[in-house]
């Protein structure tokens, strides 16, 4: 009987990744919606909003370390387990934190208290939910075979995407209930995928590809640089949002807020029909995905340093393009190398380490050269990552 991985890879049937897909799109609606809460937050505990931005980038730093752990707990006990956990760490982290609002809006709980206890919340959200998304992309693609991966990871990505599209609908729509409702919405919400996950079976690793090592290399930096670049790009652009749009629309505030909802969901738009018509599709390779993906970067966002409006909404739809196809591009590349679990995590690792770095450049560019010059400087970022993605296409070409 034949062990290549070519039979095995024939044989592999194509199992259905929304379920998982489900799970990742959890993680978005809690990132985005606790955003359009922050402010009932703050009135709700008596912390300031810089002490709340201290929380919430407390429990994403946890990613660092803990997001390849979590990779390599999906390749020894499998993806079922670590997404489990994942839920179970999610529904723990936002049940405490309901909690200890609840208790320190009615005056049950101190200041000193509180604050304990969201640290508390946001350590178990930090070093659990860190696995979810490696993990799901790992199972995703064991579900789907060799030959399905993009597929399978574009699934994923959709999944976090729709998360992040309806996190602030629904957030707004439970707080029109009761200023707490969103917070036990969160909480209660990955009942539903854990109940759908709980009866998956588990699948078996893929078959190793020639050449997959099972540690890190020097040869595989390329890879986690470009993911560090793509994020630190995306996130310095979107905060780039409203000071771009000020001179637009000077002493309008209002108006800026509406023109930068209204550029995030085009975005997000924008990010689900890349997946779904051309990652999931597979109509380019892996590295064809990434060479588009970072023409698309640059030309996006030199449209957007243009001072006209229209060129600003056009720039974000080729942006998001753009950064859509760039993750599965690299991410499929490194799994060539590297095992899929700690490939999955080393990305999320990377892509932690890109916020970090433009939540530093934030301070640094706006200091020296204004706000206004954030745009620019993730048009740079994103030259940098096209001058690296091709390197990396013309080595594989070699």
């Amino acid at each position: 009987m034949s062990t290549t991985p070519d039979a095995v890879t024939q044989q592999t049937p194509f199992k259905s990744t929304w379920p998982l897909a489900l799970c990742a799109g959890l993680l978005g609606i809690g990132q985005n919606g606790l955003l359009v809460v922050l402010p009932q937050l703050v009135s709700m505990t008596g912390l300031s909003l810089s002490a709340w931005a201290g929380l919430l980038m407390f429990g994403s730093m946890l990613f660092l370390p803990a997001s390849p752990w979590w990779g390599r707990q999906a390749e020894i006990r499998g993806c079922k387990f670590v997404v489990l956990a994942a839920l179970l760490g999610y529904l723990a982290s936002f049940a405490v934190l309901a909690l200890v609002v609840w208790s320190m809006a009615s005056g049950k709980l101190g200041v000193a208290g509180g604050m304990a206890g969201l640290i508390v919340s946001r350590t178990l959200y930090g070093l659990t939910v860190s696995g979810m998304v490696p993990a799901a992309q790992t199972w995703a693609m064991q579900r789907a075979g060799t030959e399905n991966r993009m597929a399978a990871l574009a699934s994923i990505s959709s999944g976090l995407s729709c998360g992040r599209l309806l996190g602030p609908p629904l957030a707004a729509a439970a707080l029109s209930l009761h200023p707490q409702a969103p917070l036990w919405l969160m909480a209660l919400a990955p009942l539903l995928a854990l109940m759908t996950v709980v009866r998956q079976p588990n699948d078996p690793p893929l078959p190793p590809v020639a050449h997959q090592s099972t540690r890190l290399q020097l040869n595989m930096l390329p890879y986690l640089l470009l993911a560090l670049l793509l994020a630190a790009c995306i996130s310095l652009m979107q905060l780039g949002l409203s000071p771009h749009l000020k001179p637009l629309f000077p002493e309008n505030t209002t108006q800026i807020s509406h023109h930068v909802a209204w550029l995030l969901s085009l975005a997000a738009v924008s990010t689900l029909l890349a997946q779904f018509l051309v990652v999931r599709p597979q109509r380019l390779s892996a590295g064809g995905l990434l060479a588009v993906a970072a023409v698309l970067l640059v030309c996006g966002l030199a449209l957007m340093s243009l001072p006209g409006l229209v060129t600003f909404y056009i720039g974000i739809v080729v942006t998001s393009l753009g950064s859509a196809m760039a993750t599965p591009g690299y991410q499929l590349l490194l799994n060539d190398r590297l095992s899929t679990g700690k490939g999955a995590g080393v990305i999320a690792t990377s892509h932690t380490l890109g916020y970090g770095l433009s939540a530093l450049l934030v301070p640094l560019v706006s200091g020296l050269y204004g706000e206004q010059a954030l745009i620019g400087v993730a048009l740079a970022l994103a030259a940098g990552f096209l001058a690296l993605s091709g390197g990396v296409c013309w080595r594989k070409a070699r």
